[in-house]
């Protein structure tokens, strides 16, 4: 479960991303946030990631507070996490294998296993058998989704997405938004930023609305 008590952030700049924001997420939930430019989206998947820290307020995982994660405990809490950009920032001097086994090389994984877990990836995603294609040779489409494996392949328990159809045409964001509908099925819970309401009221799932402050 995921939950903000009261979780506030603003910026060195200035900037008040969100404020006062109290919000529950159940495990094996799959939902969208929307809301105008500014009015935090991104910001509220990265506190989730860790990616930023709230200036206010708490966020509890699993009935655990993440402001009193050890920095120890951080980089195994963001195997847990799988993070999907608009813009997926693959390696173009690599093959679609190796982008999608870069995190469980770090994470110090064998090779067979890499290779069994890449190819499972590759086949939810609908890629099998594109191992050995460079990103280059790659639709807009199918480059989101390779950046989908790579964020499944550590079997993360939530699933964060910001944006992840905003370069993509009607029918493409509808092929990933069901690709995410599936992996909830499997139990993952799923948190998607769009700004796409029509497609986010086909999918029929909760609608959490930020308002922009200020």
């Amino acid at each position: 479960m995921i939950e903000f008590n009261q979780v506030s952030k603003k910026y060195p700049t200035g900037q008040l991303a969100l404020y006062n924001v109290n919000l529950t997420l159940e495990a094996g939930e799959m939902a969208f946030i929307t809301g105008h430019s500014g009015a935090g989206k991104s910001t509220l998947l990265k506190l989730i990631a860790l990616l930023e820290r709230p200036s206010r307020g708490d966020i509890l995982i699993g009935g655990r507070s993440l402001m009193r994660l050890p920095k120890g405990q951080i980089p195994d809490y963001r195997r847990r996490i799988g993070f999907i950009f608009q813009d997926p920032h693959l390696l173009y001097d690599r093959s679609i294998f190796d982008n999608i086994a870069l995190p469980l090389r770090i994470s110090g994984m064998g090779p067979p296993e890499i290779k069994r877990r890449v190819q499972a990836a590759l086949d939810k995603v609908g890629l099998l058998g594109k191992e050995k294609t460079f990103p280059l040779m790659l639709s807009a489409g199918e480059k989101q989704r390779v950046g989908i494996a790579r964020a499944m392949v550590n079997k993360p328990t939530i699933i964060l997405a910001d944006e992840p159809t905003g370069n993509l045409d009607p029918e493409l964001s509808q092929d990933i938004m069901f690709t995410f509908a599936q992996f909830n099925e499997l139990g993952a819970t799923v948190l998607i930023a769009s700004h796409d309401h029509a497609l986010v009221d086909r999918m029929k799932k909760r609608i959490i609305v930020l308002q922009k402050v200020g």
